[in-house]
């Protein structure tokens, strides 16, 4: 793959058909994302989502008459680079900077544009958060400029910790997870949470491994085993959870996976293909199991474009859906007007939930789902036949923290 043009062939495939649209003036929408290496699939999947909603909010007249172009730059997943092609966005005229793919991306986006529109108040710019999941996007690194768009670490672990109340089964648990911002934030909320919820939960193993870097699986599987873990916590994702997925079909371990990212690529065919039938559970938003008219339609329709799955990225989905429905509120396009329009925003998930963009901290509050993954005749994953099962439906108000956001405002 290209370094520098890994992505261009969905930016071409699904934007070549707007271009006739797209003149001088457009609304344009920076991804700012991994386009080489490892988690270049994940940038692939995110923007056949994005441009997917994209292309619906154009038919219906765009952004109040103004269609919306997604523009994509290469941060090559280093946070240096995030702040360089950030710039780069801005100079090619985007309004609006997403980046999703790691939370210290994330972090650099944030406090660019907090430092780039505090120098230039007549051209500032937004920030969505897709998909880093990081609580500090909303908390700590908050910032009136940017908005998170995913149910982040914090809310999903209070959501297992309220599930495993019910899974009187589960004695011992492993926590594995990467190093980085995102990883030790779960990593240890997981065993604060869980810790809390279930006292007689004994955690048997708590072990990190460098992000994206690990080739082989079979060394952690085999401390998991010898542990005697009844199941395995983990936040790994893209190729790390894949291969951790496939090692463990392949030694034949027969416990319970709750992972936070295993929607997302190469999971769906790692899990069918290693046989961990019903051992997997999804710890997220969401998925394309759940039982809502609005969802099955939309799936429906996004895979006779993509072969693969859209919920798996609920963020990009909500932010198009919201931003339209701030648009249209405000009557303007502009910063200040958006902002303000964005704050309370109330809509629909791509799960069919409701879900309301806080004032506080700007995170989204909606619920969260638990699903088990396995045969289906139902929405399958990437063409396995497998599909997901959903478990628990946890409401909003179980998993919703207070603020501590200390969000400066103009």
């Amino acid at each position: 793959m290209n370094k520098k043009m890994g992505i261009l062939p969905i930016v071409v495939s699904l934007g070549l058909m707007a271009s006739v649209a797209f003149a001088e003036d457009t609304f344009k929408f920076a991804v700012i994302d991994p386009g080489s290496g490892g988690a270049a699939v994940v940038t692939e999947r995110i923007l056949e989502v994005l441009n997917f909603s994209v292309e619906k909010l154009n038919a219906e007249g765009g952004l109040n008459g103004v269609p919306v172009e997604v523009i994509t730059f290469d941060n090559q997943m280093s946070p240096k680079e995030t702040a360089i092609q950030a710039q780069k966005a801005i100079d090619a005229g985007a309004r609006i900077l997403q980046t999703s793919v790691s939370s210290s991306n994330t972090f650099a986006l944030i406090d660019f544009v907090r430092k780039y529109n505090r120098r230039n108040p007549d051209n500032k710019v937004i920030v969505f958060d897709g998909a880093s999941h990081d609580p500090a996007t909303s908390g700590s690194k908050c910032s009136y400029n940017s908005f998170s768009w995913v149910l982040n670490a914090n809310m999903k672990t209070k959501g297992l910790a309220e599930f495993f109340k019910s899974q009187t089964d589960i004695k011992k648990v492993y926590n594995l997870n990467a190093e980085g911002s995102s990883g030790q934030t779960t990593r240890k909320n997981i065993l604060n949470m869980i810790g809390e919820t279930r006292p007689d939960i004994e955690f048997v193993g708590d072990e990190t491994h460098p992000l994206q870097k690990i080739t082989d699986f079979a060394p952690y599987i085999a401390k998991i085993r010898a542990s005697g873990a009844d199941a395995v916590t983990t936040s790994d994702w893209g190729g790390d959870l894949a291969l951790l997925l496939k090692a463990a079909g392949e030694a034949n371990l027969d416990v319970k996976w709750f992972t936070y990212f295993s929607t997302g690529p190469g999971s769906a065919a790692a899990i069918k293909q290693t046989g961990l039938d019903g051992l997997v559970y999804s710890v997220f938003d969401g998925d394309a199991g759940i039982d809502n008219a609005d969802l099955k339609a939309f799936e429906g329709e996004f895979r006779t474009i993509n072969v693969h799955s859209a919920s798996a990225f609920p963020g990009d989905t909500s932010a198009i859906r919201a931003l339209a429905s701030a648009a249209k509120q405000a009557g303007s396009n502009d910063f200040d007007a958006l902002i303000v329009a964005l704050e309370n925003q109330k809509f629909k998930t791509v799960y069919g939930a409701d879900a309301y963009m806080r004032a506080d901290d700007h995170q989204i509050i909606t619920q969260m789902v638990i699903s088990s993954f396995g045969p289906t005749d139902g929405l399958d994953e990437d063409g396995t036949g497998w599909g997901w099962h959903t478990q628990a439906v946890i409401p909003a108000d179980k998993i919703t923290f207070e603020s501590t956001c200390e969000m400066k405002r103009p």
